[in-house]
């Protein structure tokens, strides 16, 4: 299906009363639903004994991939071509209108040569690039036929005004139910530029596929005007089974390993069985033109793995890190957590041939080890000849055994900004702990004392529309409200040993601090000078981190760790703005009739 309409589509005005009737009637544009097939509903934690997990695990074939047909062609639409951006893109101030539609699919592909069922957008995967500049109203009409629900979420935009397109599930909406659409209209920041992705998000739906790039170009943008060319670097792990029987797994009193690793291994999370580069394991390829500066906008779309990114016998120059232009620094490798984006500049200027482009995922920072796992993926990049295998060798330099971003001196945004002084704290431990309710043999998420559950049925954006500045919520449900602009510091602690790639909806933060250890008021470090904005951080194991941010943003954010494994089992907190603000947000009546019409579609969370 055509993703975007061509100009004198998007100006019909029958086209428009057509989108129009979907939207509020919330049915697919044939007004034909779909038959979902029966699938259970809200998820049960199960308690298994350590040999049945085993023996499941193996029929699985967790990391084995045990069972599952070998293929060498695969039935999803992937091509490379789409992965260079058109440099005949119009970069421009002047706003459009920019629609398309998402068709959410099951479909069988072999991303690492292995076939196995996958959630797909348009039957491609990754999904299609979103293309738009900033101010540009995008439209995009969801449509489900999934037997599950799910949303679609905008990760790094601001949704200034539109919390409710956010698409977070039990937060923002209810899933979109089966057979049934969804339009998300909002206007992009006008300024908001760089390099940013959209995603399921709902339970563990994209470590399925459900994932793609979306990309905002303007004339204001500090590094606009300094590169040739574009192309994307979609980073990912991989699964040979779907992600609902892990999580089960997971969740489970016996844990991912077969045992019951309670208190001895907490939060173990199912190892990856591959690494893709665009898609692929083995395969992919960048075609370039010699002579050239290649802007590569590095994406890590994986559900749990930090990637280290290199090119071989080419020096990258970072100039971009989540939508915030940074002051050139050159680099061999470009360490890169969950949800984080890069920008780096390569030319092509050195001897034609072809170069191993490297991902080396970061298998150290696992709790549990995978014995089949290749951890380097690699990619191939040609300029100036036939491509061909390289025999081109990586860089001598040591990596890194810790899973951490680039040093914050490395981080220097160009446009400077100082943060105005804090006038909250709220301070966060972030831990796993055995539960009560299960007689301590199941561990769980928790930031304070609160382990997060998706009211799938409720959000809470809804709530509050409804009742105005509420404070009591459900005891599964951790919302700090503020109904007044204030600037926060969000002191995140750790006690967990791994780190944690965390994420903050609708907001664009200062890292002010960092270290290991527990944060200490008055004795540790902050920096209020020019320090690094970003949308996801890396909170390192059994450390700290200080992040400053203004609550000036009407609606319902989450604040959560994007480890997939993770916020499904409860890492996962909100932020209520101004909620005498939030009555005021136009809310669609088709997002509250969904609400409403919720039964067996529920996702899995």
């Amino acid at each position: 299906m055509s993703t975007l309409m061509s100009p004198s589509k998007e100006g019909s005005s029958s086209d428009h009363d057509l989108e129009t009737k979907a939207e509020h009637e919330g049915l697919a544009l044939n007004e034909a639903r779909i038959t979902p097939s029966k699938r259970s509903g809200r998820r049960k934690l199960l308690v298994i004994t350590g040999a049945v997990v085993v023996v499941l695990a193996l029929a699985l074939g967790l990391g084995l991939g045990l069972g599952l047909k070998k293929t060498s062609n695969s039935s999803y639409v992937t091509t490379n071509s789409s992965f260079l951006l058109d440099p005949n893109f119009v970069v421009t101030s002047t706003p459009t209108t920019r629609y398309y539609e998402f068709v959410i699919s099951e479909a069988v592909g072999s991303p690492d040569g292995l076939q196995r069922p996958m959630l797909v957008v348009n039957n491609q995967f990754p999904g299609p690039l979103v293309e738009v500049n900033s101010g540009d109203e995008l439209v995009v009409n969801v449509f489900n036929q999934l037997s599950n629900g799910t949303t679609i979420h905008w990760h790094g935009q601001l949704q200034n005004g539109t919390n409710y397109m956010d698409g977070t599930n039990g937060i923002t909406q209810c899933p979109i139910p089966p057979g049934m659409n969804f339009t998300y209209r909002f206007t992009i920041n006008p300024n908001q530029y760089g390099t940013f992705w959209y995603h399921a998000h709902a339970s563990t739906q994209y470590t399925d596929g459900i994932y793609g790039p979306l990309i905002i170009h303007s004339p204001s943008e500090p590094i606009y005007g300094q590169y040739d060319r574009e192309a994307l670097v979609i980073l990912s792990d991989w699964y040979h089974v779907m992600s609902s029987g892990l999580l089960t797994q997971y969740l489970s009193a016996a844990g991912i390993d077969g045992s019951n690793y309670g208190g001895v291994n907490p939060g173990a999370e199912p190892p990856p069985d591959s690494g893709l580069i665009n898609g692929k394991m083995n395969g992919s390829s960048l075609d370039l033109q010699p002579n050239l500066r290649y802007r590569l906008r590095l994406i890590n779309m994986a559900t749990m793995t930090e990637f280290m990114f290199s090119v071989d016998s080419h020096v990258l120059s970072v100039v971009e890190a989540d939508g915030t232009s940074l002051a050139p620094v050159n680099v061999h490798r470009v360490p890169i957590h969950v949800a984080q984006r890069y920008s780096v500049i390569l030319t092509t200027n050195q001897t034609a041939g072809s170069y191993n482009v490297r991902a080396e995922m970061q298998s150290t920072c696992y709790k549990l080890n995978n014995p089949n796992l290749n951890t380097m993926v690699l990619a191939t990049m040609t300029y100036g000849a036939s491509p061909s295998t390289p025999n081109t060798q990586d860089w001598s330099d040591a990596i890194p055994s810790l899973c951490l971003d680039l040093n914050s001196t490395m981080v220097v945004p160009q446009i400077a900004m100082n943060p105005p002084n804090s006038t909250e704290t709220v301070q966060i431990a972030m831990s796993f702990q055995q539960t009560t309710q299960s007689g301590g043999t199941q561990t769980l998420a928790f930031m304070n004392n609160t382990s997060w559950l998706a009211d799938s049925t409720n959000p809470t954006l809804l709530q509050m529309s409804k009742v105005g500045i509420q404070t009591v919520f459900d005891s599964n449900q951790f919302v700090i409200v503020n109904n007044n602009i204030s600037v926060v510091d969000l002191i995140l602690n750790n006690y967990d040993d791994s780190s944690h790639p965390f994420h903050l909806h609708g907001h664009v933060f200062w890292i002010i601090g960092e270290g290991s250890g527990s944060y200490i008021s008055g004795v540790s470090q902050l920096n209020t000078i020019n320090p690094p904005r970003r949308d996801t951080l890396t909170l390192p194991g059994y450390g700290w981190v200080a992040i400053r941010f203004i609550t000036d943003n009407p609606g319902l954010w989450a604040f959560h760790c994007h480890i997939g494994w993770h916020m499904a089992a409860g890492m996962l907190m909100q932020f209520a703005s101004l909620p005498s603000q939030i009555q005021q947000l136009q809310i669609p009546s088709y997002l509250s009739n969904q609400c409403a019409q919720q039964s067996g579609g529920l996702v899995s969370s």
